[in-house]
């Protein structure tokens, strides 16, 4: 089904009229968003025995594009990504703690087609290709260790727009319909994945960018 409307959505743009104002071949586009999460957890058990975590993840975007015809733009986005996460087990005799960190930088060329809808709202079909690279690393009171890796993946997913002012636009990836497959290979592991945008968090499902749209004088 999600593939069927996939479809559906490229044929609707590849079907597009007239394009909007800020759609044309010349505009430049600007769009950055960050997203952040974190928790801290405390448990207390009954033999006196305390289990406790934190938990911070941070992964700022940024992309740029150009409008070679209308209605459709090549761009570029790099995410770099850091999540850390801190471990504590402690009981009347003993005291452990432990650390991993996770850090990815993911650079990736990219087109969109777009489908102007109004002067306002306007939809969006934006494939890429997603080149990264990973390091996971894991500490504790006795060791020390990382693992290097890098991966590459092909995704598509639609996209809408809205015009706050001529220039300015709020912009949302809808990722319940995307679909992601590639090949990932560490130290420790390597395998080949799809993705098809199942997942249990309401904002992975619509990531909001902010983004300028700015046309060459």
């Amino acid at each position: 089904m999600r593939k069927i409307l996939l479809l559906g959505l490229l044929g609707t743009l590849y079907l597009a009229g007239n394009a909007h104002a800020q759609l044309q071949k010349g505009t430049r586009h600007w769009g950055t968003t960050v997203s952040f999460s974190g928790d801290n957890a405390l448990n207390k058990n009954f033999n006196k025995s305390e289990y406790s975590r934190s938990q911070f993840t941070i992964a700022p975007q940024v992309q740029t594009g150009w409008f070679f015809a209308d209605n459709k733009m090549f761009g570029l986005r790099l995410t770099p990504l850091l999540s850390t996460s801190k471990n504590n087990t402690s009981g009347q005799n003993y005291n452990y703690d432990s650390k991993t960190n996770y850090l990815s930088f993911s650079l990736s060329p990219f087109i969109r087609h777009y489908k102007s809808l109004s002067p306002k709202w306007a939809i969006f079909l934006h494939s890429g290709i997603d080149l990264m690279y990973t390091r996971n690393s894991f500490s504790d009171e006795e060791r020390s260790e990382a693992d290097n890796g890098y991966g590459g993946y092909v995704y598509i997913n639609p996209g809408i727009t809205f015009w706050v002012t001529p220039r300015f636009v709020l912009e949302s990836d809808l990722n319940v319909l995307s679909l992601r497959a590639g090949y990932s290979q560490s130290e420790s592991e390597k395998g080949f994945g799809v993705n098809a945008g199942v997942t249990s968090s309401i904002s992975q499902y619509f990531g909001l960018r902010a983004a300028w749209y700015l046309q060459s004088k």
